[in-house]
């Protein structure tokens, strides 16, 4: 008897032990409006995890971020680049509501996949610097965007929203549905 208990004792341990280290990267991790971001992401056709990825990267989902540049909300939108898409997109209200600013942030990033010709890392730096800046850069000979981008924050900027992007993959399934996983 004695042995079964142990032998069930090690079995439950070992199963904790392994969700241990998915508990704690969820608490890292964390997802909100996952049904806005599935729903934005199928509309612009952008893989809601990479959405999910930007908005670790520039808020951790926190829906009222400010920056220093006064870009704003979950996505961090410049009230300019806002603008720009509501123009663009159609996209109307308040940039600052989370949900339109997951809207606008998935228009824009499906805008800048297609400008860049479906390079990520492009559209990843455009976000971040501008599409001045990356247009800037793809004149000089020899560009290679996974060595040769000139600022530090955006290389790193674009590794990180990647290396979010795989968390939030490997956490939450390919289209963030908790349940799936």
């Amino acid at each position: 008897m004695a042995a079964v208990v142990l032998g069930v004792c090690a079995v439950a341990a070992v199963a904790v032990a392994i969700r241990i280290p998915d508990t704690v990267e969820r608490a890292t991790h964390p997802l909100r409006y996952e049904e806005t971001i599935r729903r934005v992401g199928e509309e612009q056709g952008v893989e809601p995890t990479l959405i999910a990825g930007v908005v670790y990267a520039e808020s951790r989902f926190g829906h009222e971020s400010e920056s220093h540049q006064g870009a704003y909300g979950l996505m961090q939108i410049l009230p300019s680049t806002a603008k720009f898409i509501s123009e663009r997109s159609g996209i109307r209200g308040d940039y600052r509501d989370p949900r339109t600013n997951l809207r606008m942030g998935a228009w824009y990033l499906s805008y800048l996949d297609e400008r860049y010709s479906g390079d990520e890392r492009l559209a990843l730096a455009a976000y971040n610097s501008g599409e001045g800046r990356v247009d800037g850069w793809l004149s000089e000979e020899g560009f290679d965007v996974r060595s040769d981008i000139p600022f530090a924050e955006t290389r790193q900027y674009v590794d990180d929203v990647l290396e979010a992007r795989k968390d939030y993959e490997n956490l939450y399934g390919r289209n963030l549905d908790r349940n799936s996983q």
